[in-house]
């Protein structure tokens, strides 16, 4: 059977729900029902507050706040394919604080003509804030955000990046 951790954190956009397995931080979710959706499908493993997903709280805590800029508590994202995990780890090059675009993630994982792709990659992304695709831009604005525009807009605030 399966052990997971969750905790959670009130922020400026909400509940946020983490959840950790023994390799990591799995997900990140908004709100409690997304949370509790989750929780249901995980067919009866052992569920437990704590681990690194009280790590990753703490932290995101002071990213909040202003005072964490770049993540530590390790994450794992093994349940991605081989394509998402090369978008999700190019993400992570994008620096706090800056932005790069749909086009330039696909250029950087090698595939320049695969925008949409790496949009939909974007998209399913597991441990958002922590992989930063709210970093990710359209070229003509924001473009999209799998938990709306309204948290992305206040992610890109936090850093300074959107007045």
């Amino acid at each position: 059977m399966n052990h997971i951790y969750y905790s959670s954190v009130k922020s400026r956009v909400g509940q946020i729900f983490v959840i950790a397995g023994p390799d990591g931080v799995t997900r990140i979710i908004f709100g409690e029902k997304g949370f509790r959706n989750h929780i249901d499908g995980l067919n009866g493993a052992s569920v437990t507050e704590g681990g690194a997903a009280a790590d990753m709280a703490g932290e995101l805590e002071l990213y909040f706040d202003g005072q964490l800029s770049e993540f530590k508590t390790p994450i794992d994202v093994s349940e991605g394919t081989p394509f998402q995990n090369s978008v999700w780890m190019k993400l992570l090059d994008i620096p706090y604080g800056e932005t790069a675009t749909y086009r330039e993630i696909a250029e950087g994982v090698g595939r320049p003509g695969a925008a949409r792709a790496v949009g939909n990659a974007v998209g399913a992304n597991p441990i958002p804030i922590v992989i930063p695709c709210h970093r990710v831009l359209a070229s003509n604005g924001l473009g999209g955000y799998s938990s709306g525009i309204d948290i992305k807009k206040v992610l890109l605030r936090v850093e300074g990046t959107l007045s």
